[in-house]
């Protein structure tokens, strides 16, 4: 963890406080039966907040979407980690690439959204201009001060690792940091059958403003204690009951478990069965579960018989996230006759989780603000929520370490 250079750091001091904070952490991670969960600091606090931004989100590998949102060279997508502007565009060779679009003369942000920037950026405030490969190919007016030559030698936006699994595009900011699809080995094979990397994305729902920090987004959709009663019937045909949890371990980078259904082909919406084609290439057993799972920091998703939800967790504060929430299908399903009337009935009834999810997530970051808020203990039906903390503190304790060594 000490690849990142030194000028794009910034120091976190370990105060008392956030070392008390850090080894509660720790001492809460043991074990289901003697472990807790995270305390009230960790989802409210600016300082930690602080923290955690470096050692999570400056050292993670973070989605920022998927490959056939920007199927044509030119096409990009932006996306905010805090106050870290991201954009993925493909190049003009059809390479998916990774830049921080901040303008080098004046720190203009060069575009926002998504959409089409053709062959260049240019930034609107003195129209310095940028290739595809984020090297400098126009400044108006400098030749006078420094030679445009000088200028296009020293000159280009941030590039950043990236890096593809399941047709999802992930970036990190660290040039040094370890690959991530040998981390999830597990998950891949999982997911095997399902031909995740042939889906078609359908339009990506943004939601803003979300008043509650980013792990709660996170802790909802791999903790299955509370299915039954926040989300009653709506989800007892695939009841806590019927979940197995995979076991953990260190160089893990995905938390997950599978919930079975009561019956085949079973689906989130109110007909509880599936609407659209069923996956051909399913199992049995893979025709009776829902696999819910996150590659933290910020992607979440559910992967049905039909197709699979996602959703990108984007940090705005120490109470406050971003969203962009995603589905994908076989290419085949979107054929389907009536494929946008099925597609939008079972839109509709994600969306029904997802404003149970939103109240009870925003009441509880409301709670966390108590200063009386002590960390619960865990139900042996939160054995991932155990599982996320534990990757949280596996980077919480490396990068306080590098801090200690600076």
């Amino acid at each position: 963890m000490k690849s990142i250079p030194h000028s794009v750091i910034r120091t976190v001091a370990l105060s008392e406080g956030l070392r008390r904070v850090l080894k509660t952490i720790d001492d809460g991670c043991s074990d289901l039966a003697g472990g807790f969960n995270l305390p009230r600091e960790c989802y409210t606090d600016p300082e930690f907040y602080a923290f955690e931004q470096e050692a999570i989100f400056m050292r993670s590998w973070l989605c920022l979407g998927r490959v056939d949102e920007i199927p044509e060279p030119g096409d990009f997508v932006r996306v905010d980690m805090d106050d870290e502007p991201l954009v993925m565009v493909r190049d003009s060779e059809g390479e998916i690439r990774v830049f921080t679009p901040v303008c080098a003369h004046r720190g203009h942000v060069l575009c926002e959204g998504s959409g089409s920037t053709g062959r260049l950026f240019r930034c609107p405030f003195h129209a310095w201009t940028y290739g595809l490969d984020g090297h400098l190919v126009a400044a108006p007016s400098m030749n006078e001060t420094v030679p445009l030559a000088d200028l296009k030698a020293e000159t280009s936006l941030p590039s950043h690792q990236v890096e593809i699994w399941n047709g999802f595009v992930f970036t990190n900011l660290d040039p040094a940091a370890p690959p991530l699809t040998p981390t999830l080995h597990k998950l891949t094979a999982a997911l095997e059958n399902y031909h995740i990397e042939d889906m078609v994305s359908m339009p990506v729902a943004e939601i803003r403003d979300c008043e509650w920090n980013w792990k709660p987004q996170l802790e909802n959709g791999i903790e299955p204690y509370h299915s039954a009663y926040l989300h009653g019937v709506l989800h007892d045909f695939a009841h806590v009951r019927l979940t197995s949890f995979v076991p953990f371990e260190e160089a893990d980078g995905a938390v997950y478990h599978p919930t079975g259904f009561y019956h085949e082909n079973a689906g989130f919406n109110p007909t509880a069965q599936a609407l659209l084609p069923i996956i051909p290439t399913l199992n049995e057993e893979q025709r009776k579960e829902v696999i819910f799972a996150s590659i933290p920091p910020n992607l979440g998703f559910g992967v049905v018989p039909e197709g699979l939800f996602y959703y990108l967790v984007l940090p705005a504060g120490p109470g406050k996230i971003n969203l962009r929430i995603g589905h994908l299908y076989p290419e085949e399903s979107t054929q389907h006759p009536v494929f946008e009337h099925l597609y939008k009935i079972a839109q509709d009834g994600l969306v029904i989780f997802h404003n149970q999810d939103a109240s009870s997530t925003a009441s509880v970051q409301r709670g966390n603000k108590s200063r009386f808020r002590q960390p619960g203990r865990y139900s042996f039906q939160e054995e991932s929520l155990l599982q996320f903390y534990q990757w949280l503190n596996i980077r919480y304790q490396a990068y306080a370490r590098t801090l200690d060594d600076a």
